[in-house]
């Protein structure tokens, strides 16, 4: 399906999860432009060495500890790419205003 053709194109998506059911889901949305972060419970050694694994092989962008408090290292990156994503919606909307939208009319006389 095209870019235009969706409701939200999968380049405005940041996909977080928990388990290694999610990797097809990791490797479609990386692969088209979206985000991906995984999840682990701090105190599973296991947990962590899966989502090290996965950052190794492509398919997560990055991963951290399942805590979405404000100052948490999760709640950081997640703010922080939630921000990239709506800067670059705000920056495609004034192109394509600019693209769209001539100039207005102005009187004559003020180009002398």
């Amino acid at each position: 399906m095209d870019r235009v053709d969706r409701r939200i194109p999968m380049d405005r998506m940041i996909y977080t999860a928990d388990g290694p059911s999610d990797v097809p889901v990791f490797s479609v949305v990386k692969s088209n432009g979206g985000k991906t972060y995984a999840v682990f419970n701090p105190e599973s050694e296991a947990e962590f060495a899966q989502n090290d694994a996965l950052l190794h092989a492509g398919r997560i962008h990055a991963y951290g500890p399942a805590d979405y408090r404000k100052k948490s290292t999760t709640s950081k990156w997640l703010r922080m790419h939630v921000c990239s994503i709506c800067d670059g919606i705000v920056a495609e909307c004034e192109e394509s205003l600019s693209e769209n939208v001539s100039r207005a009319p102005r009187h004559l006389h003020d180009e002398d």
